[in-house]
C-alpha cells in the first residue's frame, strides 16, 4: 500500500492548516498475482528492500479493487530502505486528530479492520480537534502528538521538509522515501542562499535632510507617529509604507523617482549598517549588519528558515502594496549563524541617520556567507509576500533586500514581549503559580529559572506568581495556551504593570529574554514560534534605501 495523502474538513481560524488533500491506499498486488508494473521494487512494512518476494506497488486513483487491502506499516529507516512511501511539501503545523468516516467497512471484516470480502476501504479524514484553540495551544498540541509514537531520528523535521507532525511523520522518520506527493523531489541538504549586491534607489539631497525622510518600519509606527511623519515632509517614506492606498504609494513613488526625490545607483553594492541604539532595558549597543539582496524562495528549500507563523490579512496588505509600487523601502532582518568578517571604513559613512550609518562595499566577498543557516528574524510578511509576487511575475522569481546580521555579533540581542489581557474575568481570579512576595522578587527568581522548561510571571493586581511549565515549553507557549482574546503586547515591564494597576488590564504575564539558539533551534526543527514572540530590536529603518522588485 502506498499513503498518497492527508486531508483537512476544517480550518483553523488564523488559517494554520492551509494544505488539502486525501487518504488513499493502493493495492499490494493485481488480481493475477502479478506484480504491478509501476514501482515494481517498491515495498512497505519491515521487508528488505532486497527482498525480491514482496509485493509490488501502484497508484491505483480511480480503479477499482479486485480484492482485500491491508496498510501494513511505514518502513522507520528509509535510508537502507530506498523508495518507500514519501512525504514531499508541508502543513503548517495542524494538530491532527484522525477519526473514521461516516462510511462504515463492511460488516465482515477481520478483527484487525481488514475486509474479508467486499474490496471496501475505510478512509480517514483530518479535522482540528474541536475542544482545543488551536492558536494558543499549537506548541503543547505538537508536543502531545510528538510524544504519542516513538520513533526513529526525525530527520525530515531536522531538514525543515515536515509534511505531518504526527502519527504520520512518526512513522516515516526519515528522508529516505520516495516522492508520493508533488512531482518535485526533496533533496538531502538545505539550498544555499542566492545573496548579491544590487543597484540601490536611495533618496537624493533634493528630498532634504535624511532624518526627516527615514520612518520605523510599517509595523512598529503607531497611528500618533504616522500623522507625524506624514507633516515631517512631503517625501518621508511612512508615505509609502503606510499610505492611504496601494495605487497612491505605487503613483508616488514612480513621482519621486521622476522628479529626482529618488535616484538610482550606478553601480551594485552591498552595504554595512552600523546601528547605535538604546534598548528596552536602556543599555546603549551597537549592532553591525550587511544589507544585500537575496532571492526568495519557497522555505522548503531551506535557504532561508521562518521561525513564526504568518497572518494572511497582513501578508495580502503587504502583497497589495508591493504590487502597487514594485519596490521594498526597508530590509527584513535575517540572523546568519557564522560570524560576519567585516570592517567599519575610516571614511565618513556615505548615509547616516538616526543612529544608523551606511558605508558602500563594492568588492564585499558574498560567497561565504551563503554557507551558513539563514533565519528571519523579522520581516515573515514581507518575505512571503515578495515570494508570492515573484511566483506571478516570471519563473525567476523575485529578490528582497534583507540586513544579514551575524548571531555572533555582540550588539545582537533578543527582547521579550509581554502579554497583557484584557476583559477576562477568568484570568483575573486564576490561580495557577507559586506565590511571591512582590514584582522583584518574581523577575529575581524569573531570572534564576532554566531555559530547560518553560516560566513566566503573572502580575495581577495584590498578587504575583512564577509560573512554572514543561520541559522543552517555551515561554510564550506556556503563556499563550490562555488564548488570544483580549490580548495585548508590550516590550516594557512598566507599561504592563501598569496597566493592571490602572485596571486597563486583569493580568500581565511578563517573560524572559529569548534565547537566539532556541529561536534557531526551533526554526531547524521546522516549527513555527507564535506570533509576537521574539523583538529583535532595533528594527532597520524604511528609507535608508529601496530595493526595486525587477533588481
Amino acid at each position: 500500500m502506498e499513503l498518497r495523502g492527508l486531508a483537512a474538513q476544517g480550518r483553523y481560524p488564523d488559517r494554520v492548516l492551509e494544505e488539502s488533500a486525501g487518504v488513499a491506499v493502493v493495492t499490494v498486488r493485481s488480481r493475477r498475482g502479478k506484480r504491478a508494473e509501476s514501482g515494481a521494487d517498491r515495498g512497505v512494512a519491515h521487508e528488505r528492500v532486497h527482498d525480491r518476494r514482496q509485493p509490488g506497488m501502484c497508484d491505483l486513483s480511480g480503479e477499482k479493487f479486485e480484492e482485500a487491502v491491508q496498510l501494513v506499516g511505514v518502513a522507520p529507516e528509509g535510508r537502507r530502505q530506498l523508495r518507500r512511501i514519501g512525504v514531499v511539501y508541508r502543513l503548517d503545523r495542524p494538530h491532527l486528530d484522525l477519526k473514521p468516516a461516516p462510511e462504515a467497512l463492511d460488516p465482515s471484516e477481520h478483527a484487525h479492520g481488514v475486509p474479508l470480502r467486499e474490496p471496501l476501504v475505510e478512509e480517514l479524514d483530518v479535522a482540528p480537534h474541536a475542544r482545543l484553540d488551536a492558536s494558543a495551544c499549537i506548541g503543547e498540541l505538537e508536543r502531545e502528538i510528538r510524544s504519542a509514537c516513538p520513533r526513529p531520528a526525525a530527520l525530515l523535521l531536522g531538514d525543515r521538509e515536515h509534511a505531518f507532525d504526527g502519527p504520520v511523520l512518526g512513522e516515516l522518520g526519515d528522508r529516505g522515501h520516495g516522492l508520493s506527493l508533488r512531482a518535485r523531489a526533496v533533496g538531502t541538504l538545505a539550498a544555499m542562499a542566492d545573496l548579491q549586491p544590487f543597484r540601490a534607489v536611495r533618496y537624493a539631497g533634493a528630498a532634504g535632510p535624511l532624518g526627516n525622510l527615514v520612518a520605523p518600519p510599517y509595523d512598529a509606527v503607531t497611528r500618533d507617529e504616522r500623522a507625524r511623519l506624514y507633516t515631517r515632509s512631503l517625501f518621508n517614506v511612512v508615505h509609502l509604507t503606510l499610505p492611504e492606498s496601494a495605487d497612491e504609494a505605487g503613483r508616488l513613488y514612480r513621482e519621486w523617482l521622476s522628479e529626482g526625490i529618488l535616484v538610482r545607483e550606478d553601480e551594485p553594492a552591498a552595504w554595512l549598517l552600523v546601528e547605535d541604539y538604546l534598548g528596552p532595558n536602556g543599555v546603549a549597543r551597537d549592532r553591525r549588519g550587511v544589507i544585500v539582496s537575496v532571492a526568495v524562495e519557497p522555505y522548503e528549500t531551506g535557504s532561508v528558515l521562518p521561525h513564526e507563523r504568518t497572518h494572511p490579512r497582513i501578508r495580502e496588505e503587504r502583497l497589495r502594496l508591493l504590487r502597487a509600487t514594485r519596490v521594498q523601502p526597508e530590509p527584513i532582518f535575517l540572523l546568519l549563524d557564522q560570524p560576519l568578517e567585516v570592517e567599519v571604513p575610516e571614511r565618513l559613512p556615505d548615509l547616516e541617520a538616526d543612529g544608523s550609518r551606511l558605508w558602500r562595499l563594492r568588492d564585499f566577498d558574498l560567497s561565504a556567507l551563503a554557507r551558513g543557516g539563514i533565519l528571519i528574524a523579522d520581516g515573515h510578511h514581507r518575505y512571503e509576500s515578495a515570494l508570492e509576487l515573484g511566483a506571478e511575475l516570471d519563473a525567476s522569481g523575485a529578490r528582497i533586500m534583507a540586513l544579514l546580521v551575524s548571531t555572533k555579533d555582540p550588539g545582537l540581542r533578543v527582547f521579550p514581549t509581554h502579554r497583557v489581557f484584557s476583559g477576562r474575568a477568568d484570568l483575573a481570579e486564576l490561580r495557577e503559580g507559586e506565590l511571591c512576595e512582590s514584582l522583584d522578587d518574581a523577575l529575581r527568581r524569573l531570572t534564576s529559572e532554566t531555559f530547560a522548561r518553560s516560566a513566566a510571571v503573572a502580575y495581577r493586581r495584590g498578587r504575583v506568581e512564577l509560573l512554572r511549565g514543561h520541559e522543552g515549553q517555551l515561554d510564550v507557549e506556556l503563556v499563550d495556551r490562555h488564548g488570544l482574546d483580549g490580548i495585548a503586547y508590550t516590550q516594557q515591564v512598566a507599561d504592563a504593570v501598569a496597566a493592571v494597576e490602572d485596571r486597563e488590564a486583569d493580568v500581565a504575564f511578563l517573560l524572559r529574554e529569548p534565547r537566539v539558539e532556541d529561536v534557531f533551534a526551533v526554526a531547524r526543527r521546522g516549527e513555527r514560534m507564535p506570533p509576537k514572540s521574539t523583538y529583535f530590536f532595533p528594527k532597520p529603518l524604511s528609507g535608508l534605501l529601496f530595493h526595486p522588485v525587477e533588481a
